[in-house]
């Protein structure tokens, strides 16, 4: 499971033994016994992130329909339930103030469904699909995604395994296949599943 939430998030969501779970867009990667891998220096960059968050509760103050979550490898503004006008000054005030201290500190935004992050320059899930990979190279990865950051995990997967985009629409993608619901992914692995026993 690979996801831009805290492997600690991930666990209590996701009880099941002897899977991975790679947190934070690959950030942190908690393995089946236990041990945990790090792909980035989290006393330095604690502070850094504390610094983002208290610039992205300005930029929200007062207003509705915003959420600042801090993690430990990234700060995600969140704007889901916030009036589309409003979203879009709140997002721009965001980048605008964020982005100096972003440069030097060696971060970058992405952008998700309705969520704008700072994390880590380099780290996505792409990454951590490789460091998988690498881990298991005889295996046939599939890869099931539906937000803008599993993009580098499509191109991470592709010639190698199976990318596979889950959206309502059809949109330009780096995946080799899609599903349109969610549903369908349960399907899909049932069939791949009866074919390979």
């Amino acid at each position: 499971m690979i996801s831009g939430r805290d492997t600690d998030d991930l666990k209590k969501m996701i009880p099941v033994e002897g899977i991975y779970l790679a947190g934070c867009h690959g950030a942190e990667i908690l393995y089946p016994g236990g041990e945990k891998y790090t792909a980035i220096d989290k006393k330095k960059l604690a502070p850094v992130l504390e610094v983002v968050a208290n610039l992205a509760r300005n930029c929200i103050s007062g207003r509705e329909g915003f959420l600042v979550e801090k993690k430990r490898a990234a700060v995600a503004l969140h704007f889901r339930l916030a009036e589309r006008v409003t979203a879009l000054k709140v997002v721009n005030d965001f980048t605008e103030v964020v982005r100096p201290f972003a440069i030097k500190h060696r971060l970058e935004f992405t952008a998700g469904k309705k969520v704008v992050e700072v994390r880590p320059r380099g780290v996505n899930k792409g990454k951590a699909v490789r460091h998988l990979m690498n881990l298991h190279p005889t295996f046939f990865p599939l890869y099931f995604g539906d937000d803008t950051t599993d993009e580098d995990a499509f191109r991470a997967v592709k010639g190698s395994g199976l990318p596979v985009l889950v959206s309502e629409h059809r949109k330009n993608t780096a995946a080799s296949r899609w599903l349109r619901e969610p549903h369908d992914v349960l399907r899909f692995i049932e069939i791949i599943s009866k074919r390979f026993r």
